[in-house]
C-alpha cells in the first residue's frame, strides 16, 4: 500500500522533504501510522503536530485507505 504523505512547517526540515510516497505492507490505523513516522524521524517524538487524512484532522482509530492523502500539521499561529 502506498500512501502520499505531506509535511508542513517544522515536519518538514525534520523529514527533510516536503513529501514522500509511504509504503506500508499492511492497512494502517492513523494512529499506527503516527508510530512509524516517529520511528523513522525521531525528531518528531519532541513536536505536537495533527494527523489530517483527506483533508479532515483525524483520531489515531481513524483507519487510513490506501488512496489516501496524509498531511503531518505543526500548531499554527494566527493573527
Amino acid at each position: 500500500m502506498s500512501i502520499q504523505v505531506m509535511y508542513y512547517g517544522m515536519l518538514a526540515e525534520i523529514a527533510g522533504q516536503a513529501n514522500e510516497v509511504w509504503i506500508a505492507d499492511q492497512n494502517l490505523t492513523v494512529g499506527e501510522f503516527r508510530n512509524q513516522i516517529m520511528e523513522r524521524y525521531p525528531a518528531m517524538r519532541e513536536k505536537k503536530f495533527k494527523i489530517a487524512v483527506d483533508q479532515k484532522i483525524s483520531q489515531d482509530y481513524v483507519s487510513i485507505d490506501h488512496a489516501s492523502e496524509i498531511a503531518l500539521l505543526p500548531p499554527f499561529a494566527g493573527g
